[in-house]
């Protein structure tokens, strides 16, 4: 008799599923579902386009209403309220589950451990922690997001091996090569939002859009934001100009649903969003030339940490090579913190 997969293979399964909703589903989670029936039956669900099926229901609805006894492993805590769709955690009692096996509670406020304590209520054997840490760094934009009540801050800079950003003339295209670029393309995608600064949009004119073949057919391109007053004819409209505060600005994001943040420059608004504790992952992208002196431009404009001490903590979790260039992704050390607490003890209240 051929042996069963233990829960971590049934989780990662839905991890995989979960993945290809992962520029769909948004501002819903991104989450995987699998279901298997007393007598084998196995099924797979993944959250779709707001307003459509949860990953729990898509997959219970493949079964045909045969769920009865089954066991179900899902990468996040079913919901416990009605939005633009029923209660996931009711249709997985009606449906007769008899145990579901969540990796990671949801820190949304609107569920924060409800979802759980709604099945166990209903006599529903409920195991959470099922590779919670991989789940957690796959989730960490939308666990972060909820738990703090503003958007996932990913600040994305590209630099020469000596740390410049521009020339002492200004050119900055190309710092690094079409790998790296079409790198920066996904990031794009996994995006909800982008924002540079008014002095970006006058010296590169960027549009900001997504332009890899295929991408456009998986995510749409996001939301444009310009620090400081638009030129009429700049690419990258149409784009929100906004005059006010960063964290107004984020406030009102968090508001609109938006899960992640990515922030492209220039060196002044970086230094912004650095100087505020706003940054919550960086990804560096390094070049292979170097420019050998001390004129052009750093990556941050203003006043920085004044001595080792005072630096702000990094956790590097990701490094990458597109062909000649290298890309480094790190976690703030407060993001770190906060992603092991909701890791370890479930759900948390928003901030």
């Amino acid at each position: 008799m051929a042996r069963l997969p233990n829960d971590e293979q049934m989780m990662d399964l839905a991890a995989r599923v979960a993945e290809s909703s992962r520029r769909l589903a948004r501002p819903n989670p991104w989450v995987g579902a699998v279901v298997r029936t007393p007598d084998g039956r196995v099924a797979t669900g993944a959250t779709g386009r707001p307003g459509h099926d949860h990953a729990e229901i898509a997959a219970l609805n493949k079964l045909g209403g045969a769920s009865a006894g089954s066991t179900m492993w899902v990468t996040l805590e079913p919901c416990s309220h009605w939005g633009k769709t029923p209660p996931c955690a009711k249709r997985i009692i009606e449906a007769g589950v008899s145990k579901v096996v969540v990796s990671i509670a949801d820190p949304d406020p609107r569920v924060n451990g409800t979802g759980i304590a709604m099945l166990r209520q209903a006599g529903v054997e409920v195991q959470v922690g099922v590779g919670a840490k991989r789940r957690s760094q796959e989730l960490r934009p939308y666990l972060l997001s909820r738990a703090m009540g503003r958007p996932y801050v990913l600040l994305k800079l590209a630099m020469t091996a000596d740390g410049f950003t521009a020339a002492a003339d200004g050119s900055s295209k190309w710092i690094t090569g079409d790998a790296a670029r079409r790198r920066v393309q996904e990031l794009r995608a996994d995006s909800d939002a982008i924002l540079v600064g008014a002095g970006t949009v006058r010296a590169d004119d960027p549009r900001l859009d997504l332009r890899s073949e295929g991408l456009e057919r998986w995510a749409d391109s996001p939301r444009r934001i310009v620090l400081g007053e638009i030129p009429e004819q700049a690419k990258v409209q149409p784009a929100l100009s906004w005059r006010g505060g960063i964290v107004p600005l984020l406030d009102k994001l968090g508001d609109e649903g938006v899960i992640q943040l990515m922030v492209e420059g220039g060196a002044a608004v970086a230094h912004s969003f650095l100087s505020l504790g706003l940054v919550d992952e960086f990804r560096l992208f390094i070049a292979p030339k170097v420019l050998g002196g001390s004129a052009g431009r750093r990556l941050f404009e203003g006043v920085g940490a004044q001595s080792m001490h005072e630096a702000l903590r990094m956790r590097t979790f990701e490094t990458m090579s597109w062909d000649e260039d290298v890309e480094i992704a790190m976690l703030s050390e407060p993001a770190h913190v906060l992603l092991q607490e909701l890791r370890s003890q479930g759900a948390l209240p928003r901030a």
